[in-house]
């Protein structure tokens, strides 16, 4: 007896053989097949909308400094400096009228929500400090009675008090405040994170230090009653420096404001995470940097440094040494071989940092050789470089030990 061909003409089966009373599917292979195209088609996108979604990110970044870019112009043009100083409570005083964070936060610029949306460190290493600070122990550099704790309170016109949290913190008699506690942490949390006195941008040393303070010898002044062990760079101080950046020291730069960095992706603290749960990040989560370290000594025939430890030092030289003379001998030649320390910026981008500079204009640096630290001139295995890879090139960004001079 001859098969039955179905002659029904549909798509799926014309033309194939079926026996009688039997229905058309797909079989278990066809499945299986089509499953295998879908994940692979998935697999290969996947790189693709992840690319995607960086570049989206990066964007935001880019405009994000552009703002604050825009901020810092603006407050150079009124007080002539583009900011007081660092967002750092125990090396500039008070945080919510001191360092550049204040500065644009009290412009009703709310930095706090302008961040680097690719860091994994959504905030400041002062946190842990305004968390768990039992004593003041600011910087000696800074006036204990009035920078570090801030404006003395204020009689509004209803009666009540405008009180700075800085000051609660080391002078109000609740003594509450004073110690780490819920009232300590809600009041950190309710008056200066929730009012975006936050960042996790890092500020170049340019920005907040201008350069340091020489004397006759080519040394850094005396720090008044000595260093916190807080500090580990005295060049991060106020009293070792200049001062924030001025409209005028950027006009007498040797390399124009577009080579003169001011803001960029923080790096972490290492070693030292988040104290206590604030906002949305919990307890233990990275912290970032405050400013880059300001210019470090190298040699410049090897590239090698000087190094304390893990402490890569700036020049110092005996009583009484010369301006004149060679490298190792005249300070004004060996200040010159110094370069800055941009380990503090970090290649949060896919391997690579954004840097507002003081034109406003926002660039990007790769890092090629993905050691996480962006080398500017140091050589291999100094700092912790793992290659003398250039990724920050001294005829794009400036190097020098202060604005006035270039790296050389």
């Amino acid at each position: 007896m001859p098969i039955a061909v179905e002659d029904v003409g549909t798509p799926a089966t014309s033309g194939r053989i079926v026996p009688p009373g039997t229905k058309s599917g797909v079989t278990l292979i066809e499945l299986l097949t089509v499953i295998s195209i879908i994940t692979l088609l998935v697999a290969m996108l996947m790189p693709a909308l992840n690319a995607a979604r960086e570049a989206a990110r990066g964007s935001g970044c880019q405009s994000n400094l552009r703002q604050l870019g825009v901020g810092l112009q603006s407050h150079a043009a009124r007080q002539k400096q583009f900011c007081s100083g660092a967002f750092d409570w125990t090396l500039d005083g008070c945080v919510t009228e001191y360092g550049w964070v204040a500065d644009l936060v009290n412009s009703e610029i709310p930095v706090g929500t302008m961040l680097c949306p690719s860091n994994p460190a959504k905030i400041a290493r002062t946190y842990n400090d305004l968390l768990r600070l039992n004593t003041p122990d600011p910087c000696s550099c800074i006036d204990v009675n009035r920078q570090f704790v801030g404006t003395a309170p204020e009689t509004l016109p209803d009666g009540s008090e405008a009180i700075q949290p800085c000051w609660k913190i080391v002078k109000d008699s609740v003594p509450a405040y004073a110690t780490t506690g819920d009232a300590r942490h809600t009041l950190v949390s309710e008056q200066l994170y929730d009012e975006h006195y936050n960042t996790n941008y890092t500020a170049s040393w340019y920005l907040v230090r201008g350069g340091p303070k020489l004397d006759g010898s080519g040394n850094l002044p005396a720090a008044p009653g000595g260093c916190t062990p807080s500090n580990p760079a005295y060049l991060g101080t106020r009293c070792a420096t200049l001062g924030p950046m001025t409209l005028d020291s950027v006009d007498a730069a040797a390399l124009g404001s577009t080579f003169i960095p001011m803001l960029g992706c923080g790096g972490t603290v290492p070693g030292e995470l988040l104290a206590a749960p604030i906002g949305g990040e919990p307890q233990g989560a990275p912290v970032t940097q405050s400013m880059t370290g300001g210019p470090i000594l190298r040699d410049a025939a090897t590239g090698a440094s000087v190094e304390t430890g893990v402490a890569l030092q700036y020049p110092k030289f005996n009583a009484g040494a010369s301006r004149d003379g060679a490298i190792g001998a005249g300070w004004w030649a060996t200040w010159g071989v110094c370069l800055q320390d941009y380990r503090q910026f970090a290649p949060v981008h896919r391997g690579a940092c954004n840097i507002l500079f003081a034109d406003g204009s926002v660039r990007n640096f790769v890092d090629e050789d993905k050691d996480t630290l962006l080398n500017n001139g140091f050589a291999v295995n100094v700092g912790g470089f793992k290659s003398d890879t250039i990724e920050l090139p001294r005829e794009e960004v400036a190097n020098g030990w202060s604005l006035k001079e270039k790296a050389r």
